[in-house]
């Protein structure tokens, strides 16, 4: 998968349905094999939606800073790109 970069704060918005399930598998394939994580899909599907909650209060943070501004949400969609 190819690396996004940008100076952009806001350009984790501006992925695609696509990108943002690249990253899912991505992200899924490395803690199966760095981290010895052995479960499916399904599993991580059940289980909390770590990186909001991880994100989150640090948006925040730096919003409060004044360094990010207000995200635009839409009904339905999280981290993980449904």
């Amino acid at each position: 998968m190819q690396e996004i970069t940008t100076t952009d704060p806001s350009a984790v918005q501006q992925l695609t349905t696509d990108q943002l399930a690249e990253r899912v598998v991505a992200t899924r394939e490395t803690l199966r094999e760095r981290m010895g994580c052995l479960l499916s899909d399904e599993e991580f599907d059940q289980g909390p939606d770590v990186l909001t909650n991880l994100y989150a209060p640090a948006a925040e943070k730096i919003r409060a800073q004044g360094l990010l501004p207000r995200p635009e949400l839409v009904r339905g969609q999280s981290a993980r790109g449904w």
